[in-house]
């Protein structure tokens, strides 16, 4: 170490050396594209015309199946609705395929289903995803049925292929169709069937690859186009030799299949696309990669954007990026005018900064982006960052040679050590959490310290023992008269801490006390919101309302909200029985709870507004039940929210299920079909033949040759005389009147027996089990005391075998980590104090210097609790920081006093040995305060919305650091005094 510290000019070059390194790193991570990095999937197939119970039994669960078979899958989660099928897995953070790519085992386990499915199934649909159903982008156009297309085939493709992109939702646009729409009469007068029409059309009308052929030393791809130039001409086999013309038996037409959604703005019908961010994306970059694609010349769309939470990230991101810039100068003149030789304070100014790169740089290489949230930690852990700095400085001040200094800084790495170690340790279940944004902040926070640290312990000393005889300047004028005062007010204080011990302990446990009984009857918060200038909202209807019903009910309640002060837009997406609203308003005019109560108090014909997003005045929790029959776990659900009703926590509820569409239920008449010699398979077919339209067969391209890719061709029946025209544009509403059907000559309905009961909307899956849910609200509280209250009314309700009441278990399960880190703090404290009595030689030095930590804490925790905050992840993100910082504080005043001690001359009063040694500290001291508040300050002040975890952890740091510092020269002088008592008197025993 000796040797190391005669190296200035090494050290230096180093330093330099690791901050160009650093800054390459950093800039290089920029440019890099991470694809398919997200731990979570959403797989979606489309069968349309199929109901969600046929869905489950034949897509969803083979799906999967498929998916859990993949190593690594962590849980899975699916819905089975009328036409699709989702499922939702997420996967472990270390899985055997890491490497080799989570999206290629996805893709080949959806592959091996979509390959056993008809050939009107869709293609799978694969996209990574995260757990919130918000998109992070939306926008809408008003145009024509062109320009709609293009939303479907080329913006959102493109939308999709960006990085950090997720599902990306289309409403307003339905895919081309080709029907063909048979004549009955004219089918059944020549004995020809629509199976055999629809087997002979998708065998001819198609596009073989003919492979490859050698002509004149060249290679020439062979393709086999059997396509129809036009469909019509199409000639039908009647056997004997004949044929006839398919347009003489049918009307042909190309058409857009009904919108999955329709979607609206301001009452206006628009066509509208969202973006969902994938798990992990960099909101800022996919923000703007979407704003590029906008502006492409080869786009002529003109978007009026609804919501964009890129865009308010980086607007946050800039104001953090200006406050920590702040506050880094702040930190960097304090720490230089505090400093007694201006080379030195130079060297500590610069070694701040500097930490800075070098955690950055550590978080760029694991995978971090530098995003708002890296330099909400970074800035948190400047404060430990600067404790290290000052007291390695001050260590090294008085030191007249390399022999002392090496001696002095072993003795400080044990304690710095420890801090620092302390810090990193209660930060492991923070890190752990499956949260992105706390887990940036805990890392960055460990970061932090480790790197302040070794540069501490490392590459600072030698630039620290620079001698130099000349001082560029001096400031102690300056600091004369405000040190003076300082000096009386610390004799005073020493005297009373020397004459009152046991006062001063007192009110420190009892503010100990006090806090942890507020903290612990508060509990802790789990809740994240959302954006601060648009709310999100389902509406659900009965079962079966049809999609254009849902949208003109919408589309004047849309209306009455944009009449409100301060509503800016509200776009809605009508489906059958339910919509979706994303309602835009001014900040400046109205709050988020303000606009969720008025789309409550706004009536909605036939149907109700709900919410799944948490505010700062309502919870949402999630209850469901587990069991085998889907029917059962509904009615179930239903109880238990009569039940839970009556718990006066319980504000109000949702069942997350409804009824879906009424169900025709046809039953075959065996005497007729006997006598009639009619197979029922024949009339079944009929049946779907003239009511759903099966798909025949897909056909590469447009009848017009204008789109790309597979287009579904649909086989329908009917009496096209009386029923359709050429000119007829509504053959997809033609569903009236369509079991007139006949079959041998008889109608359907002189066959068949009709039964009518409901379908189920939905059916969904977790964990491979059927559940049903309903969603409570309650006041702002800890989930486990929503549990606890509810747990009685749970165990009255009756469960078969093999069913179960679940309460939120994400919500518990973020609770129970949140109270983890509180054990983890005190696991760590009590190995810092091991590090420290090994090092002291000491059972009694370290507990006065831990025993600071608590009051120091109790200060902060108190006015949180007062203001209506509770335990959350910031707030214990700040806590544990305060702590590592206190014990660096406390180090410093307890060493000072021992050394004292050791070195104290017999007249010498307890009050000036305390004085003495205090007085030297506080230089040191109040840098590490000065700059970490300083340094807080500017955080304080971030006006957006999303950068309330950054304020919180500011606020909470800045308390916590005043507070260690008034504790040092408090708490640690008394219980000097109280051990140095008993000391004599158990030696005078």
């Amino acid at each position: 170490m000796k040797k190391w510290l005669e190296r200035k000019k090494a050290a230096l070059c180093i330093l330099a050396g690791i901050c160009a390194v650093s800054i390459f790193i950093i800039i290089d991570s920029n440019e890099k594209i991470n694809e398919n990095k997200g731990g979570s999937y959403v797989v979606k197939i489309k069968h349309y015309g199929i109901d969600a119970e046929e869905m489950e039994r034949s897509i969803t669960i083979p799906l999967e199946d498929a998916l859990f078979a993949i190593p690594g899958v962590f849980s899975a989660q699916s819905s089975s609705e009328n036409s699709v099928s989702s499922v939702f897995i997420r996967f472990k953070s270390e899985g055997s395929f890491r490497k080799k790519g989570l999206y290629e085992a996805v893709r080949d386990a959806a592959q091996r289903v979509y390959e056993t499915l008809p050939s009107s199934a869709q293609r799978p649909e694969i996209l990574s995803s995260n757990n919130s159903r918000v998109p992070v982008w939306s926008g809408v156009i008003f145009s024509d049925d062109n320009t709609k297309q293009l939303l479907e085939r080329i913006v959102k493709p493109r939308f999709e292929s960006l990085e950090g992109a997720g599902e990306v939702l289309v409403s307003g646009v339905g895919s081309k169709q080709i029907f063909i729409i048979l004549d009955q009469e004219k089918l059944s007068s020549i004995g020809l069937e629509a199976a055999a029409v629809a087997h002979f059309i998708g065998m001819n009308d198609s596009v073989f690859s003919g492979g490859v052929i050698n002509q004149n030393g060249k290679e020439v791809i062979v393709t086999v186009d059997g396509r129809y130039d036009k469909l019509g001409s199409a000639l039908i086999p009647l056997g004997d030799g004949k044929f006839i013309e398919l347009s003489d038996i049918a009307i042909i037409s190309e058409q857009e299949r009904e919108p999955d959604v329709l979607s609206r703005l301001n009452g206006k019908k628009t066509a509208g696309i969202a973006v969902m961010g994938r798990h992990g994306a960099d909101l800022r970059k996919l923000s703007s990669d979407i704003k590029k694609e906008l502006t492409s010349p080869d786009l002529p769309l003109e978007f009026i954007v609804l919501s964009d939470l890129g865009a308010e990230e980086a607007a946050a991101f800039k104001s953090v990026l200006f406050a920590a810039l702040s506050g880094a100068v702040m930190v960097a003149l304090i720490s230089f005018l505090l400093n007694s030789s201006a080379l030195r304070g130079i060297f500590c100014a610069v070694s701040i900064p500097v930490i800075c790169l070098i955690s950055m740089a550590i978080l760029s290489i694991g995978g971090f982006s530098i995003d708002r949230l890296m330099l909400a930690g970074i800035a948190a852990g400047v404060g430990t960052a600067v404790d290290a700095v000052i007291l390695t400085s001050e260590k090294l001040r008085l030191c007249k040679n390399f022999t002392t200094a090496a001696e002095e800084l072993k003795n400080l790495a044990g304690p710095l050590t420890a801090g620092a170690v302390t810090t990193a340790a209660a930060l492991l279940p923070l890190a752990g959490i499956d949260d992105a944004g706390i887990k940036i902040i805990a890392v960055s926070i460990a970061c932090v310290c480790i790197a302040a640290l070794m540069t501490s312990l490392m590459l600072l000393p030698p630039l620290l023992m620079w001698q130099t005889k000349q001082k560029l300047f001096s400031l102690q004028g300056i600091f004369k008269k405000i040190s003076r005062y300082l000096c009386k007010f610390l004799a005073a204080n020493v005297k009373f801490c020397t004459r009152y011990p046991v006062i001063v302990l007192g009110a420190s446990l009892v503010l100990t006390v006090s806090a942890v009984f507020a903290l612990s009857g508060k509990g802790v918060d789990t809740a994240s919101y959302g954006s601060e200038d648009s709310v999100y909202a389902q509406v659900e209807f009965n079962g079966g309302l049809l999609s254009e019903e849902v949208d003109r009910l919408l589309a004047a309640y849309s209306v009455q909200l944009t009449e409100n002060e301060g509503i800016k837009n509200v776009e809605t997406g009508a489906r059958t029985g339910s919509g979706s609203l994303l309602i835009s308003f001014n900040p400046k005019v109205t709050q988020a709870h303000l606009v969720r109560d008025l789309a409550k108090q706004i009536p909605v014909p036939g149907g109700f507004v709900f919410f799944h997003e948490n505010s700062n005045r309502e919870r949402y929790w999630e209850i469901k039940i587990y069991g085998d029959e889907d029917e059962k776990c509904r009615e179930l659900a239903e109880e238990l929210a009569y039940t839970v009703n009556a718990n006066p926590l319980v504000r109000d509820r949702v069942l997350n299920f409804k009824q879906g569409s009424k169900k025709l239920v046809l039953m075959p008449d065996r005497e007729i079909f006997a006598e009639a010699k009619i197979a029922f398979s024949n009339a079944a077919n009929m049946v779907r033949t003239g009511v759903y339209g099966p798909v025949a067969y897909k056909r590469m391209g447009s009848l017009n040759k204008n789109i790309d890719g597979e287009v579904d061709v649909r086989i329908l029946s009917g009496n096209i005389r009386s029923e359709f025209t050429p000119e007829n544009e509504g053959l997809r509403q033609s569903r009236e009147g369509t079991l007139n059907l006949l079959v041998s000559g008889i109608q359907i309905d002189s066959l068949m027996n009709k039964k009518e009961k409901s379908e189920p909307s939905s059916i969904r899956r977790d964990g491979r089990r059927r559940t049903a849910s309903i969603t409570i609200t309650t006041d702002p509280m800890d989930p486990r005391r929503v549990k606890k209250e509810l747990l009685p009314i749970f165990e009255k309700i009756d469960l078969p075998p093999g069913y179960s009441i679940e309460f939120d278990p994400e919500a518990i399960r973020q609770a129970q980590a949140l109270s983890a880190t509180v054990l983890s703090l005190v696991l760590a404290i009590l190995f810092c104090y091991m590090i420290i009595a090994s090092i002291s030689e000491s059972f009694t030095i370290p507990l006065i210097v831990l025993a600071a930590i608590p009051p120091s804490l109790s200060i902060p925790a108190l006015i949180l609790v007062l203001s209506g905050s509770a335990y959350n992840l910031a707030i214990a993100c700040a806590f544990i920081v305060v702590s590592g910082m206190t014990v660096n504080a406390a180090i410093l005043c307890t060493d000072g006093l021992y050394q004292k001690q050791k070195n104290q001359l017999k007249e010498e009063k307890n009050n000036l040995i305390i004085y003495t040694a205090l007085r030297k500290k506080m230089p040191a001291l109040l840098a590490t305060t000065a700059t970490t508040i300083a340094g807080a300050i500017p955080f304080l002040f971030l006006k957006e919305g999303s950068n309330i975890i950054i304020r919180t952890i500011s606020l909470v740091g800045a308390l916590g650091v005043a507070c260690s510092c008034i504790c040092s020269i408090t708490v640690i002088p008394s219980l000097f005094i109280l051990t140095k008592y008993f000391r004599s008197r158990l030696s005078g025993a």
